[in-house]
């Protein structure tokens, strides 16, 4: 008797009432968290602590994109270096070099390709055949 009073307590302690309703309200909080995601002036207040959710979601993917096209330049760069090196270096390379060497810009072409394609569509026209 004990023992079910103790595990009653405890199924009707806060935390368990919380948990049980997150559980029950799910989906409403997730439609709200998502509305406030996606909305231009969406803002929660937490006590003192005010966020602008959608400006900070937008700044994120804002910051994503910039790093992305960041390591799509580089890598433009990078495979053009190559190219230049073969060019003017190829021969002064061993089989095995040259081989590497042509293996590292087949890659990078073809990720080079696969990020523009998915980036932009425009950029994928403009970019290495």
């Amino acid at each position: 008797m004990e023992e079910t009073k103790e595990i009653l307590a405890i199924l009707v302690s806060w935390p368990t009432a919380t948990i049980v309703a997150v559980l029950v309200l799910r989906r409403p909080i997730k439609m709200l968290v998502e509305r406030l995601i996606k909305s231009e002036s969406g803002k929660a207040k937490v006590g003192p602590v005010e966020i602008e959710l959608g400006k900070l979601a937008e700044e994120g993917k804002q910051a994503v994109h910039s790093l992305n096209r960041i390591n799509y330049l580089m890598a433009e760069s990078r495979l053009l270096e190559l190219e230049i090196t073969e060019g003017i270096f190829g021969s002064m390379f061993s089989p095995d070099q040259r081989e590497r060497m042509k293996k590292q810009i087949g890659e990078l072409e073809q990720l080079t390709k696969k990020a523009a394609n998915k980036a932009n569509p425009a950029d994928a026209r403009t970019s290495r055949s």
